[in-house]
Order: C-alpha cells, then structure tokens, then sequence
C-alpha cells in the first residue's frame, strides 16, 4: 500500500513521555508524516521529550502539544510507541487515560506498539478487548480485561496492537483512519 498522500488532512497524535523508544517513535513519525498527515507530538512535558536509545537517554524532541491541553476531538487517532519508561510515566499521569478514554469512547483509531498497550491497560480502557503483547505482559492485560492474541500483530474494530513490525501497524493504521466514519450526533 503507497502511503504518500493518503491522508491529507488528517490529524494524527504521538503519545510520549520522557523514555519513549527512540526508534519506535520515529520509526512511526515519518510514515505518518509522508501519508500528508499534521502528526502532533502530545506530551506531559513541556517544550521537549526525551527519548530512550540503546541503553541509555537519547535525543530531545519537541512536543507539539501540551497533554493537559490536548483533547481527543482534536485528533483523527493517537499512536503510542513502546519503551517502559514512559509507558509507566503516561500510566500514572490522570490526563493521559483523560485523553485516551475519548478516543476509545469515540471508536477513533488507536495504535498500539510493544509495551505500550499498558498504557490502556492501566487506564482501564481495554475492557473486553483483544490485543496482541509481549508474553510478560499477558497475566496483566487479561487481569484488565482484554484477551490476549497470538501473534505479531492484531486489529480489533479500530485498535491496533502491534509487537514487532512498524510498517504494518503503520499501514493499519491508516486504513483505520481512511475507514472511520464518526458515529452520528443523536438528537436530543
């Protein structure tokens, strides 16, 4: 699938806090940024971010957009990128499950990669879903709820989780983005 273009338009959040994966951020960040998107670093910090690479602290990134600040209607979908550190950061912060709770109401695509699938986990957000996870993270996600999926990587309606490959999660995705069709306001 060519991806160049193919969401012109559209809003797309990265979710991290200080520790996020280096390689998974930016390895998500590009191929979102060439299908045409507006991609938002969304943070609980403030101005930069401070990525995990190889053992030890990485690169700053800037965030574009202030986590406390930052509402779900402002996006088309949210992505999460792995690495521990800020998966326990964004678990214990309230806005984040705040932020996420609206995506997750609203049936907005979500991206999941690695560990980061606790985030919803810690949130409470994975409540009879299916998502796929490291084997050490089974006992916990089924504990929250969700059912557990063998596998690299698995959608369920308009989530996906993700363990190894970035460019399928990526592709994924956008065809989540390219297929969602908000639900009607109900009259009152």
């Amino acid at each position: 699938m060519a991806l160049e273009n193919t969401l012109n338009g559209k809003k797309i959040a990265i979710l991290v806090a200080n520790g996020f994966e280096e390689s998974n951020m930016t390895g998500l960040h590009k191929p979102l940024v060439e299908t045409g998107a507006e991609v938002k670093i969304v943070s609980p910090e403030k101005g930069v971010v401070n990525s995990w690479h190889d053992k030890s602290w990485g690169h700053f990134f800037p965030a574009n957009a202030h986590l406390p600040t930052s509402m779900s209607h402002h996006f088309d979908a949210v992505v999460i990128p792995g690495g521990s550190r800020h998966v326990a950061r964004l678990a214990s912060n309230p806005q984040t499950a705040r932020f996420l709770r609206g995506f997750m109401e609203d049936n907005k695509p979500v991206a999941l990669f690695e560990d980061a699938v606790l985030v919803l986990a810690d949130c409470d957000l994975l409540e009879d879903r299916k998502v796929v996870s490291s084997e050490e993270n089974k006992e916990k996600l089924t504990e929250k709820g969700a059912a557990h999926q063998d596998g690299d990587l698995f959608v369920d309606d308009m989530l996906v989780t993700a363990t190894n490959e970035i460019g399928t999660l990526v592709v994924k995705l956008v065809e989540n983005i390219q297929s969602y069709v908000p639900e009607a306001w109900e009259a009152a």
